[in-house]
């Protein structure tokens, strides 16, 4: 079943959360220390991602009242977008990211910051590098290394 895309709930912040949480210790392994992995969430909980939601710009990818990925954008950027780890590598994330950029366009650029171990998808998806910097999350975690990314069009 192809999953349903729409907007996020109030209520769902703390699978927003879990999600999250899930992608990170699995995809960014190899690509950040597990320091930093286990840093990644400080700050962050169920609350924080309702209030996330309660800007209106977050959408889910759901199958079988399962939530399997979610982007959220602002204007000219992307500022999330992750999949659950098995349903990586079939295609969701790839539609997420065309309907943040369609959302986020602004003046035909959509930037992104994004991390090591998803850069490579962000270029084969027409975005590239635009520089490197350590990033700290405003709301706690280890310093991390991010890719500055833009896409036109």
């Amino acid at each position: 079943m192809k999953p349903a895309i729409r907007p996020a709930r109030a209520g769902e912040g703390q699978a927003l959360y879990d999600l999250t949480a899930a992608a990170i210790r699995a995809l960014a392994a190899g690509h950040y220390s597990p320091a930093q992995i286990a840093a990644w969430m400080d700050g962050r909980d169920a609350a924080h991602y309702e209030a996330v939601i309660a800007a209106g710009n977050v959408r889910v990818a759901e199958a079988g009242g399962i939530i399997l990925g979610f982007v959220d954008t602002a204007p000219g950027m992307l500022t999330r977008l992750f999949v659950l780890p098995e349903a990586a590598g079939q295609g969701l994330g790839r539609r997420l990211l065309e309907i943040g950029v369609a959302a986020a366009r602004l003046d035909g650029l959509v930037r992104l910051e994004a991390t090591l171990n998803a850069a490579p998808f962000y270029a084969r998806c027409g975005f590239v590098e635009t520089g490197r910097v350590l990033y700290t999350h405003p709301l706690g975690g280890l310093p991390a290394e991010v890719v500055n990314m833009e896409r036109r069009g």
